[in-house]
């Protein structure tokens, strides 16, 4: 034991003497040193939170033929007709909004519920694009809302677009979910 404690004096004193060789003060050296192991420790332990994750499919209780009421312009002897539309099956998605003008859809679908409402992502194999919508259901309404894209190997492009109100259409669900 005690030519432990003489290595140990010997050692202090060559840490020492290197310490003041260098212009260093041992006491803030350490202080530095333990304050630094402190704040690691206590900055790594703080990280609780848990991402929620996608569910592959759709939720059940937004699948089938969803459209609002059909627009209808004639145009001298022409008629055009219209409409917002959704189409979800458990195996891929269908939209149409601002009446016609735009779509779109794909497979691969997964879905997260936040509260109320779900977010369900659709891959376009075409585009190479996943589209991300917001859906939430009132009754036989659904509240539609596309909220972004993500090309492969790019970032994600939040788009802030227009909601749509869609009515189910029990006829047209009946034949498309029936197995």
């Amino acid at each position: 034991m005690a030519t432990t404690i003489r290595r140990w004096y010997r050692l202090r004193e060559k840490f020492d003497i290197l310490a003041l060789s260098e212009g260093i003060n041992l006491h803030k050296l350490l202080t530095g040193t333990i304050l630094a192991l402190g704040l690691a420790i206590g900055v790594s332990g703080t990280t609780t939170a848990q991402a929620a994750k996608w569910t592959t499919g759709t939720p059940k209780v937004m699948r089938g033929v969803w459209y609002a009421k059909p627009r209808v312009q004639r145009k001298g002897h022409d008629t055009t007709v219209t409409n917002n539309a959704m189409i979800l099956t458990p195996k891929w998605l269908y939209v149409m909004y601002d009446y016609g003008n735009h779509d779109y859809g794909g497979n691969r679908l997964a879905y997260r519920k936040t509260g109320k409402q779900y977010r369900l992502r659709a891959y376009d194999r075409l585009d190479k694009t996943w589209s991300y919508t917001k859906l939430q259901r009132t009754g036989k309404t659904v509240t539609l809302q596309k909220y972004g894209t993500k090309r492969a190997g790019h970032r994600f492009i939040a788009q802030a677009g227009k909601s749509y109100q869609l009515q189910f259409q029990t006829k047209m669900s009946a034949h498309l979910l029936a197995k």
